[in-house]
């Protein structure tokens, strides 16, 4: 059985791909990492099959047929990613430190963490004012609804210990996604574990829903809508 696997979803992220292989070559190989192809539309596809059999024995490919949503992609590959000790994700945009991946794999692997369920979340630093007040909003109004204590919902990496995936029962396909794992754990009373990462600019292209104004709050309605889905869900 594998100790930490780590799925990264791409979605047209052909241009980011080699830098992103590269900044996994550079990581403790006792990590495995699975790359998601998540239906793309331009070249991943080709790309990623020509790199298959050229890349370390921890990383390995897998190409979905078609995008079926956000959440899709990555339940996906955490479920072909089984059996490992602890398995999570990572986005493929190159918006993250890589060399902090051996510390946390130090970290799981440490006294304090064993026999316990963990949850690990990123706390994302260095981003703009703005961003930072919408997700500390999110996360208040997650909070108040449900009755839990959100903070940077969206926020990466997310790990956890493996087994939390036995009680997700048909999680959302969207980028509801992080939300519902998030609230699974603190409902199965997991120990939430936060640590800062920073969150440095796109390199290559842009933002698959983050596009503006409009595409932020119809994002932030749809991510409201399924907190009080949750809470009609919640276990008495």
């Amino acid at each position: 059985m594998n100790f930490l696997t780590i799925v990264i979803p791409c979605f047209n992220e052909e241009k980011s791909l080699p830098d992103l292989i590269k900044n996994l070559e550079s990581v403790d190989d006792r990590i495995q990492f699975l790359i998601i192809d998540n239906g793309s539309s331009d070249n991943s596809k080709n790309y990623l099959k020509k790199v298959e059999n050229k890349l370390q024995e921890n990383i390995n490919i897998f190409l979905k047929k078609e995008n079926t949503g956000y959440g899709s992609g990555i339940y996906a590959g955490l479920l072909k990613a089984q059996p490992s000790t602890f398995t999570g994700w990572i986005h493929g945009d190159l918006q993250f430190e890589f060399e902090k991946l051996n510390t946390l794999y130090d970290k799981l692997n440490s006294s304090d963490f064993n026999s316990i369920n963990i949850f690990y979340k990123g706390l994302r630093i260095n981003r703009s004012k703005l961003e930072a007040f919408i997700s500390y909003c999110m996360g208040l109004i997650a909070s108040i609804i449900i009755n839990q204590k959100f903070y940077e919902i969206n926020a990466q990496p997310t790990v956890f210990s493996s087994n939390l995936l036995e009680r997700a029962i048909h999680p959302p396909v969207d980028f509801s996604f992080d939300t519902y794992i998030y609230w699974l754990a603190l409902t199965n009373n997991f120990k939430i574990v936060r640590e800062k990462y920073s969150f440095p600019p796109r390199v290559y292209g842009s933002s698959k829903w983050n596009f503006g104004i409009i595409s932020r709050l119809k994002f932030s309605k749809n991510l409201i809508k399924y907190f009080f889905y949750l809470r009609k869900v919640m276990p008495s």
